[in-house]
C-alpha cells in the first residue's frame, strides 16, 4: 500500500508540474448578451462556447432587459463586446442602452453588435448613421458562422482599440515626466520654485473648473483644458533656467539693466517649451506651458510683457496662471520681500482688475477661495 502511493504521489507531481510550467491560463474575453429571450441567450452560447481569440476562450454574461445591463456594464469594466437586442421592455430598449454606454458611461471600447427580430423597428442605414454600434444583423439573417465571424472581428477591434489608449497612455505619462523634469530644472535655478509651482497647478486648475462651471469663456475651457492647465502651469517659470543667479538670487530691489534681463525669462521660456511640444504635436502639457510660459507676465491693460499684449489677446492660460501667480508670490516670502498679509493680497488682487487681471478669472478665483477656504 506504501508503494502505490508513494507512485501515486510521484504521478501527481508531475502532472501538477506540467500544469506550473505552462503557465497562468489568459483570462477570457468578456461578452455580454443582452436579450429579453432565454432561449437566444442559451442558442449563442452554445454556438460561440468553443470560440477562441489569441489563446483566450470567451466568458459570458447575461442580461434580460436594458435595465439589468446597465447594471452589469457600471460594475464590470472589461466587456469587449455586447451582444444586444433593440426591441426589449420597449421597442427602442436597445438603442437606449447604446447611447447610455457611448455618453453616459463613456464607454468609447466596448465594440458593440444590434441583433433584431424587428428590423422594421429599427432599419439598418439609421441605425448605422445614427448610433455608435459595430455591427447589425437581422435575427433572421444571423447564422452560426455569421456570429462567429461578427465576435471575432469585435474582439480584435476591441484589442486594437485597448492597445491604442495604452499607447495614448504611455505617451501622457512621457509627458507629464517630461513636464516634472522640466519643472526640476527651474528648481535648481530658483529655490522658491518648487512649492510655488505646485500650489500655482493647483489654484490654477481650480479656477478652470470655475469658469467651466459658470460657462466662462467656455469655446476654450474645456474637459482637455482642465486637465492640462496644472500640470503645463507648473512651466511657467522655465524660463529662469535663462537669467543668471546673481539676478535671481539677488536680496533686494532690481535696477533697471537687471530687472530687463529677468524679464526675458517670459520669451526664453515661451521658445523652449514650444519647441518641445512642436515635437509631440497636437495640443498637450507643454505646447499649454508655452503659452503660459510666455504670456503669464502680460496684463490686461496692454502694460505687460514681453508682447505687451492686451484683453483677449492675452492667452486664457496665461491669463489665469497671472493671478495664481501673483497671489501665491506675494502670500510667501521670496529673497527680495517679506510675506504679504492675506488681506493686503486679496485687496491687490481685486483693485488690478480690470488693469493688470481679466476680470472674469478674478471672478473665478474669489469665487473659488470663497469654496476652498482660504489658506
Amino acid at each position: 500500500m506504501s508503494g502505490a502511493s508513494d507512485d501515486d504521489d510521484l504521478l501527481f507531481a508531475d502532472e501538477a508540474e506540467d500544469e506550473a510550467g505552462r503557465g497562468p491560463t489568459p483570462a477570457p474575453w468578456t461578452v455580454l448578451i443582452v436579450d429579453d429571450d432565454p432561449e437566444v441567450h442559451a442558442i449563442t452560447r452554445v454556438v460561440l462556447h468553443d470560440v477562441e481569440y489569441e489563446g483566450r476562450g470567451l466568458a459570458f454574461l447575461s442580461a434580460f432587459s436594458a435595465e439589468e445591463a446597465r447594471a452589469i456594464l457600471r460594475a464590470t469594466d472589461d466587456v469587449a463586446a455586447v451582444l444586444l437586442d433593440v426591441v426589449m421592455e420597449t421597442d427602442d430598449a436597445g438603442l437606449k442602452l447604446v447611447h447610455f454606454i457611448r455618453e453616459e458611461l463613456g464607454n468609447r471600447h466596448v465594440r458593440i453588435i444590434l441583433r433584431t427580430g424587428q428590423p422594421g423597428l429599427a432599419p439598418e442605414r439609421q441605425v448605422i448613421v445614427g448610433y455608435d454600434i459595430n455591427d447589425y444583423k437581422a435575427k433572421s439573417e444571423l447564422t452560426a458562422q455569421t456570429l462567429f465571424t461578427a465576435t471575432v472581428a469585435a474582439l480584435r477591434s476591441y484589442q486594437h482599440i485597448r492597445a491604442i489608449e495604452e499607447g495614448r497612455r504611455g505617451l501622457e505619462n512621457a509627458q507629464r515626466a517630461t513636464v516634472h523634469a522640466l519643472g526640476k530644472l527651474a528648481e535648481f535655478k530658483d529655490e522658491v520654485t518648487g512649492d510655488h509651482v505646485k500650489r500655482i497647478g493647483r489654484w490654477a486648475t481650480a479656477i478652470a473648473q470655475r469658469l467651466r462651471a459658470d460657462g466662462v469663456h467656455a469655446h476654450i475651457v474645456d474637459t482637455v483644458f482642465c486637465e492640462h492647465i496644472g500640470l503645463a502651469s507648473m512651466l511657467h517659470d522655465v524660463g529662469k533656467v535663462g537669467v543668471p543667479d546673481h539676478i535671481l538670487g539677488k536680496p533686494g530691489k532690481l535696477d533697471q539693466q537687471e530687472m530687463a534681463v529677468m524679464r526675458e525669462h517670459a520669451a526664453i521660456g515661451g521658445r523652449i517649451l514650444r519647441e518641445a511640444s512642436g515635437i509631440v504635436g497636437g495640443p498637450n502639457p507643454l505646447s499649454l506651458g508655452a503659452e503660459i510660459a510666455e504670456s503669464h507676465h502680460e496684463k490686461w491693460d496692454g502694460t505687460g510683457y514681453p508682447h505687451g499684449l492686451k484683453g483677449e489677446a492675452i492667452p486664457l492660460s496665461g491669463r489665469i496662471v497671472a493671478v495664481a501667480d501673483v497671489y501665491d508670490a506675494l502670500l510667501h516670502r521670496r529673497p527680495y520681500k517679506e510675506a504679504w498679509d492675506h488681506r493686503d493680497v486679496l485687496g491687490l488682487i481685486r483693485r488690478e482688475a480690470g488693469t493688470h487681471f481679466d476680470p472674469a478669472v478674478v471672478d473665478a478665483f474669489l469665487k473659488v477661495l470663497e469654496e476652498q477656504g482660504t489658506p
